[in-house]
């Protein structure tokens, strides 16, 4: 198995770092925690609700950012944003006013006329971003989302989330950026090939913090 025996409880206003090497099982992890991976056994709750059992209601407490976006190509952003906010069954002006502060955070201002197919890497995961946080989960889940990002718009999506967490909203995320996790995270499940994994918290935190790492003590 790629996973085993993985325990972790996320509280509110939480952020939990997801560590690990290439083939470690981190987007198979966060896979499990969106619904979209189907574990072989053990069980998944999203604020008492089973994602498997009822996907709808866990989708409108998450936020989930994959390592690798999919928006439709021929859709403008503006039109991908009204698609995801009708499907979220949110009032269209409201959810526009939050798109575009989001997007002008993350320094696309006025882009909704942009056709997703011409946007880079980058523009496509700050797209991801802002769909993902549209509707203010009590879950973020970022998997490698920062990934593509120039510099000014990763501070922004750092205050962004903190500001998320004070209001309540936990975060999972994971990253190659160990430096950023050890700033921004509160405590980390770091994932070892051979398919154990290791909480860190408390004194293993802060060691972990000084010196980060991918492999365990």
């Amino acid at each position: 198995p790629v996973l085993r025996a993985v325990e972790l409880v996320v509280g509110s206003g939480e952020a939990v770092a997801i560590i690990g090497r290439n083939g470690a099982g981190k987007s198979t992890f966060l896979g499990c925690i969106t619904g979209d991976r189907l574990p072989d056994e053990g069980k998944v709750r999203i604020s008492g609700l089973d994602p498997f059992a009822d996907p709808v209601a866990v989708a409108e407490c998450i936020g989930f950012v994959p390592e690798q976006p999919f928006l439709y190509g021929e859709l403008t952003i503006g039109e991908t944003i009204d698609f995801v906010a009708d499907a979220r069954r949110m009032q269209r002006p409201h959810a526009r006013r939050e798109a575009s502060r989001l997007l002008a955070l993350l320094g696309m201002h006025n882009a909704e006329r942009l056709l997703c197919r011409e946007l880079s890497q980058g523009m496509g995961r700050k797209v991801a971003l802002v769909i993902a946080l549209l509707h203010g989960p009590r879950l973020i889940v970022l998997d490698e989302a920062f990934n593509g990002l120039d510099q000014a718009s990763a501070a922004g999506l750092a205050e962004e989330l903190d500001l998320r967490r004070s209001a309540g909203a936990a975060v999972v995320m994971s990253s190659h950026d160990l430096e950023f996790l050890a700033n921004h995270c509160e405590r980390g499940l770091l994932l070892a090939p051979n398919a154990t994994a290791t909480l860190l918290e408390g004194d293993a935190w802060r060691r972990w913090r000084e010196t980060p790492t991918l492999d365990p003590a």
